[in-house]
C-alpha cells in the first residue's frame, strides 16, 4: 500500500511541476472523487453480501383470508366476480 500511495504522490508533484498548480487541483479533486466512488462501490457490495448471509427467516407471506387476493378463482367465496353481482 505504501508503494501505490506514493506513486500516486509521485504522478501529482509532477503534474503540478510540469502543467501547473490549477491542472493539479483538478487532478486531485478527480482523484478524490475516484476514491470516493471506489469505496461507495465496495460497501454497497459487502452490505449486499452480509445481508444475504443474514437472511435466516426466509420470505414471509401473509395470509388473511378476510379479503380475497388478486387470483381469486371465479364462483368461489369472496372472489371479485361474485361481490360484483
Amino acid at each position: 500500500m505504501d508503494e501505490a500511495v506514493m506513486a500516486l504522490l509521485e504522478t501529482l508533484v509532477e503534474i503540478e511541476r510540469e502543467l501547473g498548480r490549477q491542472v493539479f487541483e483538478g487532478a486531485v479533486e478527480r482523484a478524490r472523487v475516484a476514491v470516493a466512488a471506489e469505496v461507495m462501490v465496495e460497501a454497497e457490495r459487502r452490505a449486499l453480501r452480509q445481508r444475504r448471509r443474514h437472511r435466516c427467516d426466509g420470505n414471509v407471506i401473509v395470509l388473511r383470508p378476510d379479503r380475497p387476493g388478486p387470483c381469486a378463482a371465479p364462483g368461489r367465496e369472496g372472489s371479485p366476480q361474485e361481490s360484483d353481482s
